[in-house]
């Protein structure tokens, strides 16, 4: 079997880093949806003009929406430092790949906060806002995936990766593939929902229809499709937590995420207007996406060692 590289150390401090900072982008960008402060300011990237703008410090709604464009700024530049590094101390070609998809990403990421804001009805005019709105969902969905691969990216430098460990069958690496299908799908009705503010009006007693929302039309369906995904996407993930050859921990890890997820999202739909827990919905369901596909990407780690001896 060939040698393989051993994690570096430094690598693996400044990738964790970045994953912390990246979360925290996520919370400070799902609390300024939340509370409806996306357009706080209409110019972009500064803040009226500025990076310290008046008010920002004592308003909500500028204060959340400020504070996402600074962190943002702060991860923007861990990015570029993980890209560099990688590139110079990296030896393993994909890995090293990875890095530079990430700061893809995070540009693409850049990107769409920026036209979220520029396209908005409150800049061009007009009676719709499907331009922004479009924007902003694309941002939302990026986000997830963003930290996701910063998170393969982040294993890749831990023992965990190296180690060997039983070869994954088949059919456990195609159930892991369904079901990182299936929460992404349920990630994008969530953005769906959340950017059009569709989530205010669900039933709101928990005697009545707790999993049929109210209403009709798109929001409705909308609504519908994230619920049902939702409830589909956990009996794979726990097929697939719970099969083949998986650890303990994996199990173990993915269960309580997704119980946590799913007592969020009931308690999101009895609490319609409260942000902080809508918040914390969208962090966790972004903790357990990134560790499906952490989990996936070892189970896929685990066959492709057969090819190593």
């Amino acid at each position: 079997m060939q040698t393989q590289p051993q994690p570096n150390p430094r690598l693996r401090w400044l990738c964790f880093i970045a994953l912390t900072w990246a979360v925290l982008v996520l919370q400070a960008g799902g609390f300024t949806t939340s509370i409806r402060a996306g357009m706080a300011f209409l110019d972009w990237p500064l803040s009226n003009g500025s990076i310290n703008p008046p008010g920002w410090l004592t308003e909500i709604d500028k204060f959340a929406e400020h504070s996402h464009r600074l962190a943002a700024s702060g991860l923007g530049l861990l990015i570029i430092a993980i890209a560099l590094t990688h590139r110079l101390k990296e030896s393993r070609p994909l890995v090293r790949l990875g890095s530079y998809a990430l700061f893809g990403l995070v540009l693409l990421q850049g990107a769409l906060g920026g036209l979220r804001v520029l396209l908005d009805k409150l800049n061009i005019g007009g009676e719709g806002n499907l331009k922004a709105v479009s924007f902003a969902i694309a941002h939302a969905v990026n986000a997830q995936l963003t930290i996701a691969l910063l998170a393969i990216i982040t294993l890749t430098h831990t023992r965990t990766w190296q180690s060997s460990s039983p070869s994954a069958s088949l059919t456990e690496r195609r159930r892991g593939l369904i079901a990182v299908v299936l929460v992404f799908s349920v990630i994008l009705m969530g953005a769906v929902m959340r950017q059009n503010h569709w989530t205010t009006w669900v039933s709101t007693g928990f005697s009545k229809k707790v999993f049929l929302p109210e209403g009709d039309g798109v929001g409705w369906l909308v609504n519908l499709l994230h619920r049902s995904g939702a409830v589909l996407a956990g009996i794979f993930i726990l097929i697939f937590a719970w099969s083949g050859t998986g650890p303990l921990r994996r199990g173990l890890t993915l269960s309580t995420l997704l119980v946590a997820q799913i007592s969020l999202g009931i308690l999101s739909i009895q609490l319609p207007l409260n942000p902080h827990v809508r918040t914390v919905h969208l962090v966790i369901g972004a903790a357990l996406f990134s560790t499906l596909c952490i989990q996936v990407a070892l189970a896929h780690r685990q066959v492709s060692r057969l090819s190593e001896t």
